[in-house]
């Protein structure tokens, strides 16, 4: 009746489901027909009991079969229905700035993720415990209770204390623990802006921050980003013409250029936040990724002016949703009151991972090998890039990304679309900017742009170039 294969690597269990629903979608198991007990079946195949009780409920699962009490699994009757019309699955437009998010997470019709600001899966193989995992999924443990809105205690205290190494004065009544720094930068918005306020961004800087700002009505006034940070004449002046009510920006390992704020623009940016009464949103979503020496906002101002933001989404796992935000605590409150009107609390589980992965210590550990694989392939980069044309900007070799300059003649647009065509996420330059400058820039992510399936791309699209060199 049913044939294993021993060996090839396929779990037998899957094989077991596998061959069930064949036979049931080919008439070969007709409706009503009986299948062989647990234990009969398991002789048989020789397979554990477990084996094959997990496999018949998988198949329960999918309604190909149902449990009799007392009288064993049968095949269920197949349920009659009109045959429903093919619905086309959109596939998001790169070249665009949510398109190019969306297509960055889509597992459905994934692309080389050139661009992307994640770090490849199997950077993150030993970052998380499965010990860990096992020990918080068992029903009496506290992961499985309900969230506080403002954040697990533990996780808050180990972030409090990880601030405080860092030279920022927080406390846990400080924190609120959000699903990642979006949606921490969403509560700041719903909390502290009203539709028609007006707020400093960066040109070139985060798309989606930009996007989420003209979504609530929020006024834009781009300031241009520098090699040591933005350009701190454009923020007086635009402080006096426009009265902001904050400044969004990146302070170390700026998306998308990679560059750091010298500590003489910092106490300059504190500056004019005093004398034109405005908050400054520090995202430090990628800073642990930078030298300990390097200065935070936050450390010089104590979080009397400064909201400091950062996630383990990018530098810990993928898949965690797990962010916080540091504030002045009068601002605390409505930040909490936001939370609960949007997603009402958080997740314990992954609240608690986070905690033990940054109690156990793995976390530094982690980190201080992702430093050490970036800077390999960021010095392969620097020789590898320039022989396309693609000359990188002055930043640090530090970080994720690399902002490079393609070359002369080049269109930004055809190229991002030819290259989604041929299987590769890119981003072009004037998708950072809100005033379309940067056009002959691309954000590239250093642990992939030295892949043989990327530079075997450049070498079709820039032959003269490569052939040159």
């Amino acid at each position: 009746m049913l044939q294993l294969t021993r060996g090839d690597g396929r779990p037998l269990g899957d094989q077991i489901v596998e061959n069930f629903s064949s036979m049931i979608s080919l008439g070969n198991l007709a409706e009503g027909t009986r299948l062989p007990s647990i234990r009969q079946l398991a002789q048989r195949l020789g397979v554990s009991v477990h084996t094959v009780v997990t496999a018949y409920d998988r198949l329960i699962s999918k309604g190909l079969i149902e449990s009799r009490a007392g009288r064993g699994c049968y095949v269920c009757r197949r349920q009659l229905c009109g045959d429903f019309p093919q619905i086309e699955v959109v596939i998001p437009n790169a070249a665009t700035a949510l398109g190019f998010a969306q297509s960055s997470l889509d597992t459905d019709h994934p692309l080389f993720p050139a661009s992307s600001g994640f770090l490849p899966s199997d950077w993150f193989a030993d970052a998380l415990s499965p010990a860990a995992g096992a020990r918080l999924v068992k029903p009496e443990a506290e992961a499985m209770q309900p969230a506080p809105v403002q954040g697990t205690a533990i996780l808050r205290d180990l972030l409090a204390d990880d601030l405080r190494r860092k030279g920022i004065p927080a406390q846990a009544g400080n924190l609120l623990v959000t699903y990642g720094a979006t949606h921490a930068i969403d509560l700041i918005i719903r909390a502290g802006l009203a539709f028609g306020d007006s707020v400093l961004v960066e040109d070139p800087g985060y798309f989606v921050l930009r996007s989420q700002l003209e979504r609530a009505g929020i006024r834009l006034v781009a300031i241009p980003r520098k090699v040591d940070g933005p350009d701190i004449e454009a923020v007086e002046e635009m402080a006096r013409l426009h009265r902001p009510r904050a400044f969004f920006m990146q302070t170390l390992l700026q998306n998308p250029t990679g560059g750091n704020v010298s500590p003489a623009n910092c106490h300059k940016l504190l500056s004019l936040a005093e004398r034109h009464n405005f908050l400054i949103v520090e995202d430090d979503v990628y800073g642990d990724l930078a030298g300990p020496h390097l200065l935070r906002l936050a450390q010089i101002d104590e979080l009397q002016r400064v909201l400091y933001v950062s996630s383990f989404t990018k530098v810990l796992n993928p898949g965690m949703r797990v962010g916080y935000i540091a504030a002045p605590a009068a601002l605390v409150p409505q930040l909490v009151e936001q939370k609960m009107l949007s997603v009402l609390s958080g997740s314990t589980l992954q609240e608690m991972l986070v905690a033990d992965t940054l109690e156990s210590g793995r976390y530094r550990k982690h980190v201080e090998q992702i430093r050490l694989r970036l800077a390999r392939v960021r010095a392969q980069a620097n020789r590898i890039l320039p022989e396309f044309g693609i000359r990188l900007a002055e930043n640090p070799q530090e970080g994720i990304f690399l902002w490079g300059r393609i070359p002369q003649g080049v269109d930004t647009d055809q190229l991002v679309s030819d290259a989604q065509h041929n299987g590769i996420l890119l981003a072009k330059g004037a998708m950072f900017s809100p005033t379309g400058g940067s056009r002959d820039f691309i954000r590239l992510n250093a642990a992939y742009c030295t892949d043989r399936i990327f530079t075997d791309y450049l070498k079709t699209r820039f032959p003269l170039e490569a052939g040159a060199r």
